[in-house]
């Protein structure tokens, strides 16, 4: 009887511990990199070769072999990570670290990207591209507020970007006002209205209110409120194509390098925020993490009012609802202190700038002022992917060497030889896009997975092409300054040219159109955009192509195409959508 009941017992432990370690594998592990070492109260350094046992609490996977550094967000007082330091140091590599292991865990995911930077990392996880000229947000949609609601935001909204005094703050809530009312609304507490206004609409309120105006300060004061709003005047805020329920799901990115203003960035972030903020309480609270807002080169996207306050705002409640912010930034002094009181990693990289140094060594030391010298030198010896390290479950500092992107192939990879000359091979091949087939053709082996490790690498760049006969897939040697959709799509427009007996010549420089093609006596200039010029380049552009051109044919891809019908479509200018690209063909033919 009693070795039945010792085996029972057993059996018990045993589903206990299988159990435990089930529920452990759920939780999500940021890896940071390897320890260098560890800091600890007494400014004495601990090298990795001591004798210290394995540990791990949470954060911190430490074995005498490795010396792994880990952040497991579910298990710590909070899941937000602010990271800091001078650009070129590593900030941004570790954030497409992390940005992998979030999604490889299936963790939906939401990146703010100044500078489109990281649209390659997103696209080839998967993950879709916003961009916010095209992507819009209509700034006057109630989206669950109250009219009164909308205007109280809309004006706080304004006031802080823009400055704006009383009189201009109180002016532009009785044009909100007055534009609700023309939309239907019959009181401020209407949440429903019959048609949904704009801020072209605004902008048409105030002009009414300009020409009634009763003395010339009052029309001045208008005036200068609409030539701030006008600049916004654009389908970034006017419509709405972002649907903020399936932001939720999978992997987002929302790509602000097109918008020049800075004031335009700041409003459109700060206004998505605020969506996100508003729809996160309409869900039910959650103990693990199921939504992370990732947020690179923060200075650029917040200012120390709106923006700020909101991100603080997400920081302070998103642990309840299963809502994690990482923060990428230059300068940590500039964050509300909010965001780094309840921010429960800290990782800063090299920083020179004295009072940044300053304010990074006080949340490292706290008030211990031994450790403070030691940590004031560090950070301003810190070498390229060397960072310092601090959380709520380790708060000892560490040293660590964070992961690099362009580590290619590992050391014990048994094909390592072979993947390097393959490497080199491409490198002299690929600087222009080739197709999956053209690329094999080049080497037998060269393997859809090399390729896949290559593009996560950033070493190539990846398109895919629907074609008649399914996913045609483009590969090309990264380039910051050429854009593997616009290279590719060149050639198909040339393919399919070539294909009907269209003369047409590739032009390879930049005076000249992208394609010139012959066709009844007529020279056409046919050109690829992919939405990314502005207003002004492209309506330069096909004013200097009439000159030398009689007719010029603009494809642009799907998200670009409505805007550019409207803005650039007219006599001897056709606009077409790439999905309808064959068309082409039949539009040059036709043309006498």
């Amino acid at each position: 009887m009693n070795g039945i009941l010792y085996k029972i017992k057993k059996l018990i432990r045993i589903i206990i511990r299988f159990v435990a370690a089930s529920s452990e594998k759920k939780h999500l592990k940021l890896k940071f990199g390897d320890i260098r070492s560890v800091l600890n109260s007494s400014s004495s350094t601990m090298a990795l070769n001591s004798k210290r046992p394995f540990y791990e609490s949470g954060i911190l996977k430490w074995t005498r072999k490795s010396g792994e550094l880990y952040i497991m967000p579910d298990l710590e007082a909070n899941p937000h990570i602010v990271i800091s330091g001078m650009s070129g140091f590593g900030k941004s590599t570790l954030f497409k670290s992390l940005l992998f292991e979030i999604r490889n865990a299936n963790i939906s995911c939401i990146v703010f990207d100044a500078h489109n930077e990281h649209s390659d990392v997103v696209r080839n996880l998967g993950g879709e591209i916003h961009n916010a000229m095209y992507s819009g947000i209509n700034l006057l949609e109630l989206d669950g507020a109250s009219v009164s609601e909308r205007i109280s935001e809309l004006c706080r909204l304004f006031k802080e970007i823009y400055s704006l005094g009383y009189i201009q703050t109180t002016k532009l809530s009785d044009c909100l006002w007055y534009t609700y009312r023309k939309a239907g609304a019959r009181s401020r507490s209407d949440r429903d209205l019959s048609i949904t206004p704009s801020l072209k609409g605004l902008l048409d309120e105030i002009n009414i209110f300009i020409r009634n105006s009763k003395s010339v300060g009052e029309s001045n004061t208008l005036l200068h409120l609409r030539d701030r709003l006008s600049l916004l005047n654009s389908s970034a805020f006017n419509t709405s194509s972002i649907n903020m329920k399936e932001m939720h799901k999978g992997l987002h990115s929302l790509s602000l390098a097109n918008m020049k203003s800075k004031e335009a960035q700041l409003i459109y972030i700060g206004e998505l925020l605020n969506r996100l903020y508003s729809s996160m309480h309409d869900s039910n609270k959650q103990n693990a993490i199921g939504l992370y807002i990732m947020i690179d080169e923060a200075q650029f996207l917040v200012d120390n009012s709106n923006n700020n306050s909101i991100i603080a705002k997400l920081i302070e409640e998103g642990r309840k609802y299963g809502v994690g912010v990482i923060i990428v930034t230059h300068a940590a002094i500039t964050l509300n202190k909010k965001i780094m009181t309840n921010s429960s990693t800290f990782v800063t990289f090299y920083a020179r700038e004295p009072s940044e140094v300053s304010y990074i060594t006080k949340i490292i030391s706290g008030n211990n002022p031994h450790m403070a010298d030691t940590i004031r030198k560090m950070i301003s010896s810190l070498k390229q992917n060397q960072a310092i390290l601090i959380s709520n479950r380790f708060r000892d500092p560490i040293l660590i060497s964070t992961p690099k992107f362009n580590a290619i192939l590992a050391n014990n990879h048994e094909k390592g030889l072979l993947e390097n000359e393959i490497i080199e091979l491409l490198k002299s091949k690929a600087k222009r896009p080739l197709r999956y087939s053209e690329i094999t053709a080049i080497d037998p082996g060269i393997e859809s997975a090399l390729l896949t490790k290559l593009v996560n690498l950033k070493l190539l760049d990846r398109f895919a092409l629907y074609s008649g006969s399914g996913n045609e897939e483009w590969f090309m040697l990264h380039n910051n300054s050429i854009s593997i959709e616009h290279e590719v799509w060149i050639r198909r427009l040339s393919e399919m040219l070539t294909s009907k007996n269209i003369q047409n010549r590739i032009i390879d420089n930049s005076t000249g159109p992208d394609i010139v093609a012959s066709c009844n006596g007529k020279r056409i200039a046919v050109e690829y955009e992919t939405g990314s010029k502005s207003f002004e380049s492209t309506l330069k552009m096909i004013s200097l192509r009439l000159e030398k051109y009689e007719n010029i044919i603009i494809v642009t891809n799907d998200t670009a195409f409505q805007y550019y019908k409207s803005c650039f479509g007219r006599k001897n200018v056709a606009v077409i959508p790439a999905k309808e690209a064959e068309s082409i063909v039949n539009l040059i033919l036709e043309l006498k």
